[in-house]
């Protein structure tokens, strides 16, 4: 009887002591914004051709995380242009695959992921210039180029953002529509 209860204080103390330590946080966790006004408006869409769009901020994908970008579904190979001049780091990950943050002098920063190609390597670069091609690397499905916008540490919803630079004045978001699920 003496050592079930000592088995079950040593327990609660664990318990209790392991709740209070700080747990650890995932990389990819940032504060997030729907609020798109922490960045000014785009100079170029980010995707130069024919793509869709819908916004899908903050829905879950895989290992429990939420979606803090748009996803923009294009044929394989189409050029991405920087949105603001800026530098443009290019990256590898097992989540973005080829991936580029473009930094602007402002300090806004885009991340754009799982590109088929990159089009140069890190530099400077100024809006409109093309910086790789859209493709399906990483933890991807399908062919589309991920977007995210950020403010300081801050992920905010591209979605207003990319849809005011890519759309005509003349065209409605409500009819755009991704094809089927793009990130895993």
């Amino acid at each position: 009887m003496r050592s079930t209860t000592l088995i079950l204080i040593a327990s609660l103390m664990g318990f209790c002591t392991q709740s209070l330590l700080p747990q650890p946080v995932a990389a990819h966790s940032v504060p997030a914004s729907n609020d798109s006004a922490l960045v000014t408006e785009l100079d170029a869409c980010p995707v130069s051709g024919a793509s869709s769009f819908v916004d899908s901020w903050g829905d879950a994908r895989s290992s429990g995380r939420r979606h803090k970008g748009v996803d923009m579904e294009a044929t394989r190979g189409t050029p991405v242009v920087a949105v603001r001049a800026g530098t443009a780091e290019f990256k590898r990950s097992n989540l973005g695959g080829n991936a580029i943050w473009l930094t602007a002098a402002t300090g806004e920063r885009f991340y754009y992921a799982h590109l088929d190609a990159w089009e140069g390597e890190s530099r400077q670069v100024t809006a409109g210039d093309v910086i790789g091609y859209v493709g399906q690397t990483g933890n991807a499905r399908g062919d589309h180029l991920h977007f995210e916008t950020r403010a300081a540490d801050t992920a905010v919803n591209p979605f207003p953002l990319v849809q005011s630079a890519c759309l005509p004045a003349t065209e409605s978001g409500p009819g755009l529509a991704a094809r089927r699920p793009l990130l895993w």
